[in-house]
Parts: structure tokens; sequence; C-alpha cells
């Protein structure tokens, strides 16, 4: 499967290319080609990661070091997958440990953390005005962290199971259960008269069943 050319190519000369058709390129060594990749997928990445840190500005330092650790790992890419699976792995795996990062040094200068009693933060405070839509501030609330990038990336990003799957390190059976019991939790935790918005959150909501993932 190959990611499909977006509408946000900033360059007419990669017109009707595809990623992986760049990210050949790229590896011929075409700077250029690179930089096409980072226009198509600078947005998603950066929304991927905001969903994961619920900070713009460790959102926007992860994409930058993503697209980093990619260039310099560009020659382990292998074509025949699609380009954003790989890059959403290297994406992944940097939020993770961004995340326990700052849990130590949480409880480094909060030894009060330690006893349960946890600090409010600025990422809980602002985790309302980030969110992109009333469904997925609610998913945010109710939902693991795992669950929440699950959805992000079955609903936001269309990836499929497999791929959601290498991205998260866990197996294709574990990532059905996680979107079928974060449908569940969401599902019930629907307000009466809430309006279903956000991407793609019209269609978590309506997909019951663990074969629907």
């Amino acid at each position: 499967m190959q990611d499909t050319p977006t509408d946000n190519r900033g360059d007419s000369r990669w017109v009707g290319l595809t990623a992986e058709d760049l990210a050949i390129l790229a590896q011929g060594g075409s700077l250029d080609a690179y930089a096409e990749l980072v226009t198509r997928f600078q947005g998603r990445l950066y929304n991927f990661l905001l969903r994961r840190t619920r900070r713009a500005v460790d959102a926007e330092d992860l994409a930058q070091e993503a697209f980093v650790r990619a260039w310099q790992r560009l020659q382990s890419y292998d074509p025949r997958w699609r380009f954003s699976t790989w890059l959403f792995t290297i994406a992944q795996r940097l939020a993770v440990s961004n995340h326990r990062r700052q849990r130590r040094e949480v409880e480094l200068s909060c030894p009060e953390s330690l006893t349960g009693v946890r600090p409010e933060s600025a990422m809980e405070r602002t985790e309302a005005r980030l969110s992109a839509g009333r469904i997925w501030r609610l998913a945010e609330r109710v939902l693991s962290e795992d669950q929440r990038t699950a959805l992000w990336l079955r609903y936001a990003e269309d990836l499929a199971i497999a791929e959601i799957a290498t991205v998260m390190g866990k197996s294709q059976v574990g990532i059905r259960v996680s979107l079928f019991r974060a449908r569940q939790t969401l599902a019930s935790a629907v307000e009466p008269g809430m309006v279903v918005d956000g991407i793609g959150m019209g269609r978590v909501l309506s997909q019951g069943s663990l074969e629907g993932a």
C-alpha cells in the first residue's frame, strides 16, 4: 500500500509522485524530495504528536526531531511499505521517550507525586483547549493514552490495523481490542444532544463490533 499524493504539496515538480516515490529519490540524495516529504507530513505529524504530548511546543520539537531522525535513517526505509507508517513509528517512539523523561523530571522535582499527590500540570490545564473538537476532548478525558493514539491513527490517519500495530509496537489483536474498548467507552460517555464533531469521529461511534475495528 502506498501513501497517495495529497493537496498540500509545496512544489509542482512532485505532482503525481507518492511519498514512497519521494523517499526513493531522497535515498538517492535528493534534498528537495525530502523537503517535499516534510511539507506533506509536517501537519499530520504535528497533530498526531499534539495529542500525545498535549503541548504545542513539545509537539513542534518532537516533529522536527522525527524528521531529522527519519533523514538520518532513510537508507533503512523499505519503499515496499508505506512511508507514513515508518515515519509515525519514529514519532511514536520519540513521544514515548519524551513522556518517560517528563515523568521522571516531575518525580524528581515533586517527591510528593510518588505518594499519589500529583500537582496540576500545564498539560492538564490546557487539555481541552488543544483538542481538535468536542469528541476528541472527551476522548482525551476518558480514554487511556494508548486508546487515544490508536483511535487517532485509525480514524484521522486512516491507517490499517496492521500498520497501527507496527507504529505502536503491539499485536493486531491488541489493537483491535483497544479500539473496541475505546469506542465502547466513548459511546457510553457521550452526553445526550452532544454534537459528534472532530476528524472521523462519526465513524468511531458508529462501529460497535470488535471485527469492525
